[in-house]
């Protein structure tokens, strides 16, 4: 088996059409690298979401393997050889399941890389790699089955594409976690993880999507054989797969749509719509919960949470430190700036709270020094991004300060 794994997985890796899909999913994640602040959490996040797109490469690379017995016209030869045709698709599958996994591996690997180039801290979420790699080789066995029970090249470059626009929707009734893919992984902190958090769950749930397309395939290639594979192993690994797909799948729908963290501690992680009702309270503020450890300056000081690191307080210090300037010693002005995970720009007791998502996101200098020029002009609560009215003595002053913007 080892030596036929061998050569399939280097056919495989031969595959124009995998790699074109996987220089699509590079291309993606390259559009949006160069728009967020560079985090290892961040980018392995962007890996996992975009890299999905190899999908469909996996299922052309899975697809042509199993259409190449029938277009070759060795079918025949292949039943009558004296390994089991059983045997040899078991290697089969090995092979395309290595080279999924491992063309995605190399995808996650070099978006790290290129964060970590660019300065990027912090610690990737390496549960995404294997979600993802499964999610690949799930991807690769529909493609053999597409192309076993089609015999078709037409149909086997047609299942590609629909593959991944059902990836997308699977699921909406019962929510959009039951595609092999979490592509809309929902909100994040590279301090809280996902929000909430199904990758434990969702990585049970396609093992067992997994083990179900294996003894499925395995099966449909044995129809008709002589030689048939033994029926405990196959037994325990569909029952397994069922379990975990059953146990998974139910834990994934009972997860809300997402979680907010109005506090350090779980007991103040709520529900978006509760969550949205507590950050219209005018008494908001998020506490000091000793996360937002990377800092620098004086005057204010600027603090944000390690994965990014002092440049990133460095970048938030230069843009507001110009405007901090004209309101120094003065009563009530800002002393400190603080990375938070929710909330668009908090003024509460001499601080600024800003969100870590609007921070990640590089946001504009002059939305950053509006954000800091609010509150020093006595806004009690959420400071809004400037929108250029000048409408009363402070927005004169918004305006006189931040037009043109900072740049």
């Amino acid at each position: 088996m080892s030596g036929i794994l061998r050569v399939e997985a280097r056919h495989l890796a031969r595959s124009p059409l995998l790699w074109l899909a996987f220089a699509l999913a590079a291309w993606a994640i390259a559009t949006e690298l160069w728009g967020y602040w560079p985090t290892l959490h961040g980018e392995a996040l962007l890996a996992y979401t975009n890299g999905f797109l190899g999908g469909a490469g996996a299922v052309w690379a899975g697809a042509w393997l199993g259409l190449r017995d029938r277009v070759s016209g060795a079918a025949d030869l292949v039943t009558v050889t004296p390994t089991a045709p059983w045997r040899l698709w078991r290697a089969r599958l090995a092979g395309v399941a290595v080279v999924a996994a491992g063309a995605y591996a190399v995808l996650f690997a070099a978006t790290l890389a290129v964060s970590a180039a660019r300065g990027g801290h912090g610690t990737p979420d390496l549960r995404l790699l294997a979600d993802g790699m499964l999610a690949l080789v799930l991807s690769g066995l529909v493609g053999m089955a597409v192309g076993r029970l089609s015999g078709s090249r037409a149909v086997a470059l047609l299942a590609g594409p629909l593959w991944f626009v059902l990836c997308m929707v699977a699921g909406d009734p019962f929510g959009h976690r039951l595609s092999p893919a979490l592509l809309q992984a929902g909100p994040s902190s590279a301090e809280f993880g996902l929000l909430p958090d199904p990758l434990w769950p969702h990585l049970g749930y396609l093992l067992g999507l997994v083990l179900l397309a294996g003894v499925l395939l395995l099966t449909l290639v044995a129809r008709g054989s002589g030689q048939r594979p033994l029926l405990a192993p196959m037994l325990v690994a569909a029952v397994a797969g069922l379990v975990l797909v059953g146990a998974g799948g139910a834990r994934l729908v009972a997860l809300p749509e997402a979680v907010v963290p109005l506090g350090p501690d779980r007991a103040d992680w709520k529900p978006a719509p509760e969550a949205d009702m507590v950050l219209a309270d005018p008494s908001y503020a998020y506490p000091e919960d000793g996360r937002a450890t990377s800092c620098v300056g004086d005057a204010p000081s600027v603090c944000v949470y390690p994965a990014y690191g002092t440049g990133l307080a460095r970048h938030v210090h230069e843009t507001v430190q110009p405007v901090a300037g004209l309101f120094s010693g003065l009563p009530g002005a800002p002393t400190r700036v603080r990375m938070v995970p929710v909330g668009d720009a908090i003024c509460h007791g001499g601080e600024v709270q800003l969100g870590e998502e609007g921070l990640r996101f590089l946001q504009p200098s002059r939305a950053l020094a509006a954000s800091y020029l609010s509150c020093a002009l006595g806004q009690s609560h959420t400071a809004e991004p400037f929108d250029g009215a000048a409408d009363d003595t402070r927005d004169a002053v918004k305006l006189w300060r931040c037009w043109p913007p900072v740049p």
